[in-house]
């Protein structure tokens, strides 16, 4: 008789991870959850990347509760068997990018064809079941609406013209331009206590960064409840107040995918133990099932849902600058140092927001919170997008 387990689950990235627990916790009738396979990612024709990790046991110490699996071989067949791609390790700065295996290529979905995934581990193989290709319908838009608490949601709609693909996946990327409440014409240099004048143009500028981030839960949707296969305006993002987001400009990547009922079905059991666990512990699990299997041992638990399915992704920028509301920069008071005292500003937490001159000389100069004149104290960086439509750097 096969045996299922009850995870404990946590979504970051681009599917999810297991947990560590806080509180000790075994499932009931299960011994020890660890070594369970964790196969996360999707068959497409552009871009398939597959996640292979193991669970390391809910009672051990773990920062994720996971390990990379290695070593492993990863292809995409046909229900005719037939080696459809090898996914290969990736790698990224020269390096392995642990447990990741993407198909450096394109594949080609075939009219009447399904798909699998095929996985070698040591002596045993894995393999998922055998589905259809989902033909993802394109995004009809991407809306946005801000409320009077200063925060904002943002939404997407669809629809299938066909009528057949009522479930949907989505992901996004989002990046934003941070600018600091005032742009500081001079750094203080601790090191050499000496002050180096930097332009607002200039690429070394602390006034204006960037900022980035992907979502990290599951955003799933269905229109099979309705009359017609339509998304209409369908939350897949919150932003609160009091945001670096709102600082100038926002732009998010919305990535949709269309998928069966069965893995709708599968991602939204995955949910609902979210909705019980938060991110700790569940105290009446419930069973997740995938459709992977061992075929070396089919009494073996794999946890993961394999799909084949189209991307499609739209792009949409905003304007935050108007909507910026709460001050999120909360500067706090300014302060006039003369030059000799700038060392005792800095080491205060303080940086340069303007200069007083007398007589073409500069007299003394007013200093604030170093988080208001050095966007990087916010959490930005200097790695503009290669898509960012200023010249902002």
């Amino acid at each position: 008789m096969k045996k299922f387990v009850y995870i404990i689950i946590c979504f970051t990235g681009l599917y999810y991870l297991f947990s560590s627990c806080i509180t000790p916790f075994e499932p009931a009738g299960v011994k020890d959850t660890a070594g369970i396979l964790v196969v996360e990612g999707m068959i497409m024709e552009t871009g398939t990347t597959i996640k292979l990790s193991r669970t390391v046991g809910i009672n051990k110490e773990s920062d994720s509760g996971m390990e990379d699996v290695y070593n492993a071989g990863v292809q995409v067949i046909d229900d005719g068997n037939n080696t459809v791609a090898v996914a290969e390790q990736q790698i990224l700065d020269g390096k392995i990018n642990p447990g990741t295996f993407v198909v450096n290529g394109k594949i080609t979905f075939m009219p009447g064809t399904k798909y699998a995934l095929a996985i070698q581990i040591g002596g045993k193989q894995y393999q998922s079941a055998f589905v259809s290709p989902v033909q993802t319908p394109e995004i009809d838009e991407i809306t946005w609406k801000f409320y009077e608490d200063k925060s904002m949601d943002i939404m997407v709609s669809t629809h299938d013209p066909e009528g057949e693909i009522n479930y949907y996946r989505w992901a996004f990327e989002e990046n934003w331009e941070i600018r600091a409440a005032y742009f500081s014409p001079f750094v203080f240099d601790p090191i050499y206590r000496i002050l180096i004048e930097q332009s607002i143009t200039g690429p070394n500028n602390t006034y204006y960064c960037w900022d980035s981030d992907v979502s990290k839960s599951i955003l799933i949707g269905a229109s099979d409840k309705y009359t017609e296969a339509i998304i209409k305006n369908k939350r897949i993002h919150r932003i609160l107040s009091n945001n670096t987001r709102f600082s100038y400009l926002y732009s998010i990547l919305v990535k949709q995918y269309g998928i069966d009922k069965e893995a709708y079905h599968y991602f939204e059991n995955v949910q609902k133990n979210l909705d019980q666990v938060g991110s700790l512990f569940i105290p009446q699990p419930s069973e997740v099932r995938g459709n992977i299997n061992c075929l070396s041992d089919p009494d073996e638990t794999v946890v993961g849902y394999i799909i084949a399915t189209k991307e499609v992704v739209a792009r949409v920028f905003i304007d935050m600058e108007n909507n910026e509301g709460e001050d999120w920069h909360n500067c706090g008071d300014q302060y006039e140092f003369f030059l000799p005292d700038l060392y005792t500003a800095y080491l205060n937490g303080l940086g340069i927001s303007y200069v007083y001159y007398e007589e073409d000389l500069i007299d003394r100069y007013v200093c604030v919170a170093v988080r208001c004149t050095d966007c990087t104290q916010r959490g930005g960086t200097k790695n503009k997008p290669g898509f960012w439509p200023n010249d902002h750097q």
